[in-house]
């Protein structure tokens, strides 16, 4: 008898600490539930993915000197709430702004595209001229800035060779030709002389300007 009496109280303490137990889980599961009702209702179903912002990055290698072309862009989302991240990166929005720029600087296949990527010196009054070349550097590449030497006649009359135009940006390189940047006001004047005599270039460090020759005022 006693040892009856004594298992009865036993299983009322064992029967009282499984319900706590269970009373526990079931307000852990509620608040829980409560939890996400509220991420769903005050932060929304998105409040993840609307961290993500999309910005461009190069679909595939983009050189200083070519321009921008729309396969060159693709988009990539990336999360970030720092401003100063964004400042240096170009959104997708900026696409139509760039596509038909010319490159500033070369981004690597698969990078994401700098905001500077396009020079922010102004090409307004500018043209890009294709131009035959009589002689130039064999390792000539678009991005280089060159000097352009054309022939005159000295005030004898005799031949003579002068440093026309400096800082000119060479945009493309063909068999005996070449696509540079050229104010347009100058323009006429350097097709006279390519048809007279023909042009040299000769490649020089970008911004090494020697007055009063005038500048190409080079984009980039």
């Amino acid at each position: 008898m006693s040892a009856t009496a004594e298992s009865r109280p036993l299983r009322l303490v064992a029967g009282t600490v499984q319900r706590r137990w269970r009373l526990g889980a079931l307000l852990g599961l509620l608040v829980g539930l409560a939890l996400a009702a509220y991420s769903l209702i005050v932060l929304g179903p998105g409040a993840e993915l609307s961290q993500m912002v999309p910005v461009l990055r190069a679909a595939r290698a983009i050189q200083a000197g070519n321009s921008i072309t729309a396969d060159d862009i693709t988009t990539s989302l990336i999360r970030t709430q720092d401003p100063s991240v964004l400042a240096t990166l170009l959104r997708d929005t900026d696409r139509s702004r760039i596509v038909g720029q010319v490159a500033a600087l070369d981004v690597p296949a698969g990078d994401l595209i700098p905001a500077g990527v396009v020079s922010p010196q102004t090409t307004g009054g500018m043209v890009k001229a294709q131009l035959p070349i009589r002689m130039m550097p064999a390792d000539l590449a678009p991005g280089d800035h060159v000097l352009l030497l054309v022939s005159a006649a000295a005030p004898n009359g005799a031949p003579v060779d002068i440093v026309y135009m400096q800082d000119v940006r060479v945009l493309q390189v063909g068999q005996g030709s070449a696509e540079l940047w050229i104010p347009t006001k100058l323009f006429p004047q350097v097709v006279w002389y390519s048809d007279h005599g023909g042009i040299v270039l000769a490649t020089i460090r970008p911004g090494d300007i020697q007055q009063p020759i005038p500048a190409g005022g080079a984009a980039g």
